[in-house]
């Protein structure tokens, strides 16, 4: 059973996982009523099941032992999976939900590329995870629970990622496409087919195109990432026969490759009519064999002295790994990780890059001289302008710091705490978390500015500032708000117990003496008042309010200790 925390932002649950193979389609209770043996997973790769026609039941208990209600994300990180529906088991009832690359987009619990489940977990509750997975292609079952920040920071990092990859996907296949119209040379048209399915086929197994574009497809989802790697390489082997033109410079090879051509066709008619499974396997063959056998004919080449043989042998070699990768991992010869579930695109991005820039230089060489000097020009250019925008980039970042840091102690100045209080804040009051702040005012402070200047005023200002930074954790906020008054903005302690001790490690950090520059020691006291937001609507004003009359009467107290005490001495 899994215990979670309020303060830990995601958990693999693969340890606290255990799977059961159906031979049949069962409902929950008919699977409750059978009571099979569920098997223990201990390691990432007991979840990874390769092709297998049956469907798989995960269960998972999850217990929330705090007094607070959380709210989780259940995140299965293998994009192509048909059909996921989970089952959540409480004490007096239970929930069903479904996700999937093969559901529409409508029917889904959250509208995602990864079949994701938002879970609320009340004070005090456990609850027991069954999840059902039914799917044509490969079957990694990894899954996770994520907080909604980790969950939603992970996802636009993924999401830029992808956004970039296909991007330049799209970009190398409309470039080469006009390159063909432009040129008429069948070489780019072969090159912008070859990308144009592999770009659909990856989209699709990604995620992305079903959620976008054709969640309409339900169970044939998992045929277009056949047919897409397919139809790719039957292209890839017309673009390699046309670039190292091996009609001319290897007859045999380009027999071979007419061959195997031939095979590609009868196997992307295959995938329009075997079940999706077989499908998906032959497609996986038959990448992984084109993308072989292209980087052999390649290899022969280079050592024909071929124009640009070596460069498409450089470019192959990068696909196939990915390709390798690809299908082993499809296989469950693999693990599943972020280098095999991402093999195939960096290998693919790489490789069609350096075959972009292969393709291009068959037609650069009678202008390459004056592209030289174009270059040289563009480059000054650039240089001028790389200067200028690092010119302004440092005007700009030091305005910024002009704007929101205190020029003495390097701290947040009034501007920067009123932007960071108000992100703060509003953080509170979507997760619940309080949001403490601490105002304090340094005691016996003008006596050093009068006795010894205020050049060692300045010097004990930045020494107090050090010492509250030291202090602070690193999502502290630590803010000079005049003179001698400063403010430490915490988040997400829930513990006044903690709170009071950090205040009592402030107290004793900066009465601490400060040896000036002149070897002098001086001593400066501080009042310490506090406020705590309980995630309701208090602003930066009333927090500091609330501080502020909490100082001046712990000021107020130490003035009056202070008279007492020296009325009883004298």
């Amino acid at each position: 059973m899994l215990s979670t925390s309020s303060e830990q932002s995601g958990y693999s649950l693969t340890r606290h996982t255990q799977f059961w193979h159906s031979d049949e389609p069962l409902t929950l209770d008919e699977l409750r009523e059978r009571e099979p043996p569920f098997t223990q997973a201990h390691h990432k790769s007991d979840l990874n099941f390769g092709y297998t026609p049956n469907e798989v039941w995960l269960r998972t208990q999850i217990k929330n032992p705090t007094v607070q209600s959380q709210d989780w994300i259940v995140e299965f990180e293998y994009p192509f999976l048909d059909r996921v529906t989970l089952h959540v088991l409480r004490e007096h009832f239970s929930e069903q939900k479904i996700s999937g690359s093969a559901v529409p987009k409508e029917d889904r619990e959250l509208a995602h590329r990864q079949a994701v489940f938002p879970l609320t977990l009340a004070p005090g509750e456990t609850v027991t995870l069954y999840a059902r997975v039914d799917a044509a292609g490969s079957k990694m079952l990894n899954y996770n629970l994520l907080s909604q920040q980790a969950f939603y920071t992970q996802n636009d990092r993924h999401n830029f990622w992808l956004a970039t990859y296909f991007g330049m996907l799209l970009a190398l296949g409309l470039y080469n496409f006009l390159l063909f119209f432009g040129l008429k040379e069948r070489v780019f048209l072969y090159y912008a087919l070859f990308a144009l399915g592999f770009t659909v086929a990856i989209l699709t197994f990604n995620g992305i195109g079903t959620l976008m574009f054709w969640s309409f497809l339900g169970d044939n989802t998992a045929r277009l990432v056949a047919i897409g790697f397919t139809f790719a390489s039957t292209m890839g082997t017309f673009f390699a026969q046309s670039f190292l033109n091996t009609q001319h410079f290897t007859p045999r090879w380009h027999r071979v490759l007419s061959y195997y051509r031939g095979y590609c066709m009868l196997a992307l008619v295959a995938t329009l009519v075997l079940p999706i499974q077989p499908a998906l396997r032959l497609m996986d063959v038959t990448g992984f064999m084109a993308a072989l056998l292209m980087l052999v004919c390649g290899v022969y080449c280079v050592s024909q002295r071929v124009p640009n043989a070596r460069l498409f042998v450089l470019a192959w070699s990068l696909f196939l790994v990915g390709a390798c990768v690809f299908a082993l991992r499809n296989l469950g010869v693999l693990p599943a990780n972020f280098m095999t579930l991402h093999g195939i695109q960096i290998g693919s991005a790489l490789e069609m890059l350096l075959l972009s820039f292969a393709l291009a230089a068959r037609f650069n060489k009678l202008k390459r001289q004056k592209e030289r000097v174009q270059a040289d020009m563009l480059m000054t250019l650039k240089r001028q302008e790389a200067v200028l925008e690092q010119k302004v980039a440092d005007r700009t970042k030091a305005l910024e710091q002009l704007a929101s840091r205190d020029m003495l102690t390097g701290l947040l100045n009034r501007n920067g705490l009123t932007e960071c209080a108000t992100k703060a804040i509003m953080r509170s009051q979507q997760t619940g978390q309080p949001l403490a702040l601490l105002m304090l005012d340094l005691d016996q402070f003008k006596p050093i500015n009068d006795q010894n200047g205020h050049e060692a005023g300045d010097f004990v200002l930045k020494q107090v500032a050090k010492r509250i930074e030291r202090l602070a954790r690193a999502h502290d906020h630590c803010a000079r708000f005049g003179g001698d008054e400063f403010i430490l903005l915490i988040e997400g302690v829930t513990d006044r117990a903690i709170l009071n001790d950090i205040r009592a490690r402030l107290h004793s950090a900066i009465r601490a003496p400060i040896k000036l520059p002149n070897g002098q020691l001086v001593s400066v006291g501080v009042s310490i008042g506090m406020s705590v937001s309980q995630a309701d609507d208090k602003c930066l004003e009333s927090l500091m309010r609330e501080a502020d009359g909490q100082m001046y009467h712990i000021k107020a107290s130490q003035a009056d200790s202070c008279l007492r005490y020296g009325a009883a001495r004298t």
